[in-house]
């Protein structure tokens, strides 16, 4: 990781370095024409001496002191024209700092790298999200309970999923620093170890789902009657674990090779797989099997993409060939995947906790609250997953540069919250559409389109200030501001909690759980602004710089 940081900033010093001596030959040019138009003011022709004489002579006759009212002219005169000079100077010097600040910012070296980062990356979270919005949409045609049985479910694989989604940032970056090396070895050793730990992760995990379902699903607030429907399904997909995980490993092995069409391709058929499973094997007009059915389509989806992904990356060396190179990881592996995971882990969980006590409150509300939170937290966290791959590019660029560059990390902090919220304006319109206009595909229930209905305008916001919010958080990560996001997430996290806990108890419905939803990102948003105005993360107003400006004055 180290090594990987530091070849970067070498190169973003080589840039740095070429625009220095670009701006030196721009100077030494400015020089050349100043030279060659002072040795023609030097050159005075007949008129122009002939004007220059009368202008010596006009000065001459104004001089105060011989006429009073000459005198006055000339003062104001020669005060307007100071006045105007400085104006001048003053408009010319802002032009040039704004063309200087905002040139690296929105330059485009700086966008193209965001964009390089920010596209592969959107692949790669967008797979699982999709298969549970085909399955919410194909099972909420199907029944109302077996919809509301699907939203605990749902609740637990993100929680599983996001858990471990450090394996594909983790392997992402070995994988990259290898070939980079050119070291075929190290790259087969990284993806060695990204495999066993998710098949590891991934058999345990599905074990303990299986041997605790009824517990599992109680934890979540699930009454007895919607346990026993809702536990079928959680042992079936949770047999897709290991082959989920192993695809996120295998995906961030083809993104460190900047190889972004393979993953591409294999979802979109995995994608096609569950799409034609479930109108198959839930609806009546074909296997008929209901919830069941919507998790053996996703099950054989996933464990196909993680056929194809296994062959193409042993056809092309990427995986140990003989059975003796498999072994588990050392300490000293382990200690890295750690390392690099860590941050990654802390803002993971503290989003699914908001999440799970969102579903576990609507548990409680009834089934037809359930339903229907079901379906807009899909559509809402479908459409928040395109806002991730800014905050994966603001823990990356921002790391990088932070303690080196303070100015070029302001640059970059303002340039990705500003992309943030045009991505968070566009999809809090989608936000609003989708539940307005296309219920109807998710669910045929009049009375569950109408509590949807009415959370819309509540939805459309959260989403424009969640997708402020997560990109800053990524800002203040890649600043190392770790203690600082963990007090405010613990703070909000017990606050949120309170909220909840009146709305249950005041019988709020799906409405009082999306005002909670509001008041968390807005807190969050008000937090993050002000910790930033008194110089926390990356420093936006330059406030830790004037206050050291000003000890260094007074000493």
């Amino acid at each position: 990781m180290a090594r990987q940081i530091s070849r970067a900033a070498e190169q973003a010093d080589d840039g740095d370095a070429d625009e220095d001596e670009d701006d030196e030959d721009d100077d030494d040019d400015m020089d050349k024409e100043d030279v060659g138009a002072s040795m023609w003011e030097g050159r005075d022709t007949g008129a122009d001496q002939f004007k220059n004489r009368r202008r010596r002579v006009g000065s001459y006759s104004a001089r105060p002191g011989r006429d009073p009212s000459l005198g006055a002219r000339f003062a104001r005169r020669e005060n307007a024209n100071r006045k105007a000079n400085d104006a001048t100077s003053r408009k010319s010097k802002a032009v040039s700092a704004l063309n200087l600040n905002l040139r690296p910012v929105f330059g485009k070296e700086e966008f193209r790298e965001v964009i390089q980062l920010a596209i592969p990356a959107l692949g790669s979270l967008l797979a699982d999200p999709l298969m549970s919005l085909i399955d919410t949409a194909v099972v909420g045609q199907h029944s109302s309970t077996s919809l509301a049985a699907l939203g605990p479910n749902t609740a637990v694989f993100q929680i599983v999923f996001q858990l471990f989604s450090f394996l594909s940032i983790t392997t992402t970056g070995m994988v990259a620093r290898a070939c980079a090396d050119g070291d075929n070895k190290t790259v087969r050793r990284a993806l060695a170890n990204s495999t066993i730990l998710a098949l590891t992760f991934g058999g345990a995990t599905c074990l303990g789902l299986n041997l605790f379902s009824a517990q599992v699903l109680q934890a979540m607030g699930c009454s007895p009657d919607l346990v026993v429907a809702a536990m079928p399904y959680l042992k079936i997909r949770a047999f897709a674990i290991p082959a989920v995980l192993f695809c996120t490993s295998a995906q961030g092995g083809c993104l460190g090779q900047q190889d972004a069409r393979t993953p591409l391709l294999i979802f979109l058929v995995a994608g096609l797989i569950n799409g034609f499973g479930d109108f198959w094997a839930v609806q009546p007009w074909g296997l008929d099997m209901g919830l069941k059915g919507a998790a053996y389509a996703t099950l054989a989806a996933q464990y196909i993409s993680a056929a194809i992904f296994f062959i193409v990356l042993t056809r092309r060396r990427m995986l140990p060939v003989k059975w003796k190179h498999w072994r588990l990881p050392s300490m000293n592996e382990m200690r890295d995947i750690t390392a690099i995971s860590g941050m990654l882990l802390l803002g993971s969980l503290c989003r699914m906790g908001v999440y799970t006590m969102m579903t576990m409150t609507a548990l409680a509300l009834g089934t037809m609250t359930m339903a229907a939170h079901q379906v807009a937290l899909q559509i809402f966290w479908t459409l928040t997953y395109f806002v991730d791959p800014l905050f994966v590019a603001a823990t990356s660029f921002i790391a990088r540069d932070h303690g080196r560059r303070p100015v070029r990390v302001r640059r970059m902090a303002w340039l990705l919250m500003g992309l943030s919220l045009g991505v968070g304006a566009v999809i809090s319109i989608a936000c609003v559409a989708v539940p307005t206009f296309g219920v109807q595909i998710f669910t045929s229930d009049v009375e569950l389109q109408g509590l949807i209905r009415q959370i819309t305008p509540l939805m459309g916001l959260s989403q424009l200030i969640s997708a402020l919010v997560l990109v800053t958080e990524g800002v203040l990560i890649g600043c190392g501001d770790l203690r600082y996001l963990l007090n405010v997430h613990c703070l909000n996290f017990v606050v949120l909690g309170s909220v909840l806990w009146g709305v249950r108890m005041t019988s709020g419905g799906l409405y009082g759980i999306w005002v909670a939803v509001f008041l968390n990102q807005a807190m969050r948003m008000m937090q993050h602004a002000v910790h930033m105005w008194r110089g926390g993360g990356p420093d936006l107003f330059a406030r830790k710089q004037q206050m050291l400006k000003g000890e260094g004055e007074g000493i």
